[in-house]
């Protein structure tokens, strides 16, 4: 019989709420798109660093990217979400001519594609999570992901 772990946190996000993000103990996603509108097709080039100094650490908005530093493509996620506040996002890890790379991140299998899943009708912003960690922990597949910040062009746009 598996042993299922389950862990309960109070997080709040606040679409449109002028924050500034100078610590945390979620990683820091920082995208810059260079000036241009991220849009629902095609991909945008963009910028893209991750500040994450390991699990129980601290990572600072001016700490260096260690996590990763690159380009990437961006598209706005979703369908009928496209239209809330908080958008989710379509990421390609990219290379500087604008081809796929595969690469691990926060110690996640290896891949180019990933998701920045905006919780914006989960208050909770633990529905999703959740039942993905359970069923992983239950030994199914699903899909594996971990809470970080966003900061997009300069703004800090809530946890993801």
């Amino acid at each position: 019989m598996k042993k299922i772990t389950l862990f309960f946190c109070a997080l709040i996000a606040v679409p449109g709420l002028d924050a500034q993000l100078v610590s945390s103990n979620l990683p820091i996603i920082i995208i810059n798109t260079n000036g241009q509108e991220i849009v629902n097709d095609p991909k945008i080039m963009a910028d893209m660093g991750i500040i994450w100094n390991g699990d129980n650490a601290r990572n600072n908005i001016s700490d260096a990217f260690n996590e990763y530093n690159g380009k990437i493509g961006i598209e706005i996620r979703g369908q009928s979400s496209q239209t809330f506040p908080m958008k989710s996002y379509s990421i390609e890890l990219w290379n500087s001519s604008g081809g796929s790379v595969n690469k691990p991140l926060f110690g996640l299998p290896q891949e180019s594609d990933w998701v920045l899943y905006a919780p914006y009708n989960d208050k909770t912003l633990m529905h999703n999570f959740l039942a993905y960690a359970i069923s992983n922990q239950m030994g199914n597949w699903a899909a594996h992901c971990r809470y970080a910040e966003l900061v997009l062009n300069g703004g800090y746009r809530g946890i993801y």
